[in-house]
């Protein structure tokens, strides 16, 4: 088995995807209200939202247990994606390195997760893909007929 791996899902949204692209490109730190039992707090370190370039972080919920992550974020309206490249926070403990990809087309929303495991012992981090997907499904509901 490889330490190197790539997770994929698509989902189908009930609400067109460029708002919740929208929504993590300018109004991330709204999310602990739309999403209390997963966001704790948003913080931005370096840059301006909507920027390409900034330093964001979050505490969140996985496993039980608040965690945090910081990550670089690169912005590309044009394909309507957003990447998160972890620098720092609590997977670090068990990823080299990880990089996390939503993408906007149509009603469907696309996380891709790029991720180098420090050893082969370290698991798959599809619990981190279902909390991507658990978030998005709580953004959702606030963004349904706008």
């Amino acid at each position: 088995m490889g330490l190197k791996g790539k997770l994929i899902s698509q989902t189908e949204m009930k609400c067109a995807g460029h708002l919740l692209h929208e929504h993590f490109k300018s109004n991330p730190h709204q999310s602990s209200t739309m999403s209390p039992d997963k966001i704790k707090n948003f913080t931005l370190h370096e840059g301006q939202l909507g920027s390409t370039g900034s330093v964001v972080s979050w505490k969140y919920i996985l496993g039980g247990k608040e965690q945090h992550v910081k990550h670089l974020v690169h912005i590309d309206d044009e394909t309507k994606s957003i990447t998160f490249n972890f620098v720092e926070g609590d997977l670090t403990q068990l990823y080299k390195s990880m990089a996390a990809t939503l993408s906007a087309e149509g009603n469907w929303m696309t996380w891709t997760i790029v991720y180098e495991k420090l050893n082969e012992n370290i698991p798959e981090p599809i619990d981190v893909l279902e909390f991507c997907i658990g978030f998005l499904k709580d953004l959702e509901p606030h963004h349904v007929g706008k």
